[in-house]
C-alpha cells in the first residue's frame, strides 16, 4: 500500500513519543525524507510539545515559592490536587477535540455521478484516501472530529474527485486521479482497522499475508467506482 500523508501524520504523535515500532519508524523516516508537507507537520508538532513542556516548567516554579509559604502537607496536597486536575483536563480537551469518529458512507454523503466523486457534506480536513501497493486499488473514508470544523455544506456539492482525470503522481493533491487506480472502494471501519497493520506487513515484506488482508479489506468495504 503507498503510504499517504494521512497515515504518516497519523502516525507522528507515536513517532515523537518514541513508541513506535522500528518498522513503522523507517517508515515515517523515509516518507519525511522526500516530503516537505510532512517535514514540516512534524516540526509544528515537536514545537507544540515544547511550549507545553515550558509551561510545565513555568508551573514548576511557581510552585516552589508557593511551597516557601505553605505548610509541607498543604503543598504537597495543593500540588497534586492541581497537576490532576490539569492532567484530567488536557485529557478530556485532547479527546474532545482530537476524537476521530468514523463515518459511513451514507452519513459522508459520498456519491459516484458522471465519472466523479462528490458529497453533500463539507469533507475538508475528513476525506481519507489509501492505495494498494500495485496502486490499482483506492480505498476512501470520512472521519468527523471538532478539528474538522462544520460538517454541513452550503452551496453545491463538493467535488472530491474527477475519475476521469488521470495524474502520474502516485498520491495526488488535487482532484485528479492517479493514472494506475483502477477500482475504488469506501472503506468499511473494520477495514479501517486493518490498514495500519496492512502499512506495517507490507514494509516488512510480508508480501502474500498483505495480499490477503488486502482481499479481507475489499470484500468488507463497497466499491463505489470501477474503471
Amino acid at each position: 500500500m503507498k503510504i499517504t500523508c494521512d497515515v504518516i501524520q497519523d502516525l507522528m504523535p507515536s513517532y515523537i513519543d518514541g513508541i513506535l515500532s522500528e518498522d513503522s519508524k523507517a517508515l515515517v523516516e523515509e516518507h519525511m525524507g522526500t516530503c516537505q508537507e510532512c517535514r514540516k507537520m512534524l516540526e509544528i508538532m515537536k514545537e507544540e510539545q515544547g511550549k507545553e513542556q515550558n509551561q510545565m516548567r513555568s508551573s514548576a516554579a511557581t510552585l516552589k515559592k508557593i511551597r516557601k509559604k505553605l505548610i509541607v502537607r498543604r503543598v504537597l496536597t495543593a500540588t497534586v490536587a492541581v497537576i490532576l486536575t490539569l492532567i484530567v483536563a488536557a485529557a478530556g480537551y485532547n479527546h474532545w477535540y482530537f476524537n476521530e469518529k468514523y463515518m459511513t458512507l451514507e452519513d459522508s454523503g459520498m456519491y459516484v455521478k458522471d465519472n466523479c466523486l462528490y458529497s453533500s457534506n463539507n469533507l475538508i480536513n475528513r476525506m481519507k484516501v489509501q492505495y494498494t501497493e500495485d496502486g490499482k486499488t483506492e480505498f476512501v473514508y470520512a472521519i468527523d472530529a471538532p478539528y474538522a470544523g462544520t460538517l454541513e455544506l452550503k452551496g453545491n456539492d463538493m467535488l472530491l474527485q474527477d475519475f476521469s482525470k488521470k495524474t502520474e503522481e502516485l498520491s495526488p493533491e488535487d482532484d485528479s486521479t492517479p493514472e494506475t487506480v483502477k477500482e475504488v472502494y469506501y472503506m468499511s471501519e473494520e477495514a479501517q482497522k486493518k490498514s495500519l497493520e496492512l502499512t506495517e506487513l507490507e514494509a516488512k515484506g510480508d508480501l502474500d499475508v498483505a495480499e490477503k488482508i488486502v482481499d479481507e479489506m475489499k470484500q468488507e468495504s463497497k466499491l463505489i467506482w470501477a474503471e
